[in-house]
């Protein structure tokens, strides 16, 4: 199998969508964490992408070019959100976290992060914080693969994301615009990539976006990866 060549911007968004259905019930994302394994397939995660532009279109207003705040540990969640925002030409801040133990931790939540401005969108697993008050829109995520909500209480006007995104149609109801996200990395060339990745991805997201486009996938987070389960996940290379 030979490199596949960079998808163009205009394209990229309808590209991925294309290549994760094309894997079917293969997986494309494996997930170590919480004390067991996930595992989404390329249809599952390609209706986790498109059930979330459909929401941040349709419920959030997101337009092109507004800024949708992450502040979220590394989770397959975290990643839904970033591919979904791209697609729908939105920019992507992460916030830097520990991922480890209480998400009040960590202080990165306490200032809008850029130049200052208050943020359109906040997605976050802390909505009681310091930024999600500034924030226009905030979803409340709970970063645990099977939680059917947030698991809290919510202040007024936060929204549950996983609650209100599983209601969005499984067929893509938007005209995507120019990809806004990083640049796809294609592969040196040999079997699809499966790649090990430090968290969920979006550390690498450059390849991790090639590997998805050359129908591949990732694993992760590799700290909880033993050698031998990289091995039987088929794991190709590691970044």
């Amino acid at each position: 199998m030979t490199s596949s060549p960079t998808p163009d911007p205009s394209t990229t968004g309808r590209a991925l969508l294309a290549a994760l259905e094309a894997l079917g019930p293969t997986p494309a994302l494996a997930w170590y964490s919480e004390a067991s394994r996930i595992e989404l397939s390329g249809h599952v995660l390609a209706n986790w992408v498109i059930k979330a532009i459909g929401h941040l279109h349709d419920e959030v207003a997101l337009e092109h070019g507004d800024t949708v705040v992450l502040d979220l540990a590394p989770h397959w969640k975290r990643l839904v959100l970033a591919l979904a925002t791209w697609s729908l030409g939105g920019e992507v801040a992460l916030l830097p976290r520990t991922g480890a133990g209480d998400p009040s931790a960590d202080d990165a939540a306490a200032a809008p992060p850029g130049d200052g401005e208050d943020p359109r969108v906040v997605v976050t697993d802390r909505p009681d914080s310091a930024l999600a008050d500034t924030a226009d829109e905030v979803l409340a995520v709970q970063g645990v693969s099977l939680a059917p909500r947030y698991d809290g209480e919510l202040p007024p006007l936060v929204r549950d994301w996983l609650v209100e995104v599983r209601g969005s149609s499984d067929r893509l109801g938007v005209a995507l615009p120019a990809w806004s996200g990083p640049a796809p990395a294609p592969s040196s060339g040999g079997a699809a990539p499966r790649l090990l990745v430090a968290g969920d991805g979006l550390e690498t997201a450059s390849r991790t976006l090639g590997a998805f486009l050359e129908g591949g996938g990732i694993v992760g987070p590799a700290a909880a990866v033993t050698p031998e389960r990289a091995e039987v996940e088929g794991v190709t290379d590691r970044c």
